[in-house]
């Protein structure tokens, strides 16, 4: 897809290309004759035919617009002689530069994006990748963290890790959590609600919160909202036990 579009720009850049050069043939050699037989040029037997034919037109435009190489030796004398002539020489800058082989790169790093975006396998892999180096820091981090090296963290000990450990604080920053927010982290962190976080628990909430694309306060607000239907439906049952018991 890639090779299919270049080859379509670069004919486009041809066709582009040749118009002009057309135009310099009926418009510019004369000019171009007319300066060489006056002494212009001495030393390049090239520039006398510069624009003699469509062909070496196209090698002109190519070698001075197009690559750059020596745009003023043949253009400015032209100019200084027949100032309107400078609207051929900018209008063909700005067409084939500015416009023909701008577009080429825009297209062609468009068409590499697209392909990028299907080619599943490799995306893929990335991304198991990227979770790896991800969850290697985040263990890292959580080593640091727990100062008694009992493998598990407690409330406390999160806390003066959010001020003590400078990867987890920047961490937390990225996630768009505060010290206001540890204590609902700690409770979405802790899922077994054993009152401490194994290493397992902090590295697979925290990759999944920093991971996901919805913003951590939603989480919170989704956790929320969860342990009160628990709780409800919890206190649910005990008075509906309390009133079987009544009756």
């Amino acid at each position: 897809g890639c090779f299919k579009t270049l080859f379509w720009s670069c004919l486009l850049l041809v066709v582009i290309m040749t118009l002009w050069a057309v135009v310099a043939v009926d418009l510019l050699n004369p000019y171009v004759q007319e300066l060489h037989s006056k002494g212009q040029w001495p030393d390049c037997d090239r520039c006398r035919r510069s624009f003699s034919s469509v062909f070496d037109a196209n090698v002109t435009l190519f070698q001075t617009v197009v690559a750059g190489d020596s745009w003023g030796y043949i253009a400015v004398p032209i100019i200084e002689h027949w100032p309107y002539t400078a609207m051929f020489f900018v209008g063909s800058l700005m067409t084939l530069v500015f416009g023909i082989l701008n577009l080429i790169v825009a297209v062609v790093v468009d068409v590499f994006a697209e392909s990028r975006e299907k080619d599943f396998y490799n995306r893929a892999d990335d991304l198991e990748q990227d979770e790896k180096e991800q969850k290697q820091i985040l263990s890292q981090i959580f080593e640091k963290i727990d100062a008694d090296h009992s493998g598990s963290l407690s409330y406390d000990e999160l806390v003066q890790g959010a001020y003590k450990v400078a990867e987890f604080g920047r961490w937390l920053r990225v996630m768009d959590i505060d010290a206001r927010d540890l204590q609902q982290l700690f409770k979405i962190v802790d899922e077994d609600d054993s009152g401490e976080i194994a290493p397992a628990e902090f590295v697979e909430a925290l990759y999944r919160m920093k991971s996901a694309d919805s913003k951590t306060a939603t989480k919170f607000v989704k956790h929320i909202v969860t342990r009160m239907d628990e709780d409800n439906r919890v206190l649910k049952d005990q008075v509906g036990g309390v009133i079987n018991q009544v009756g």
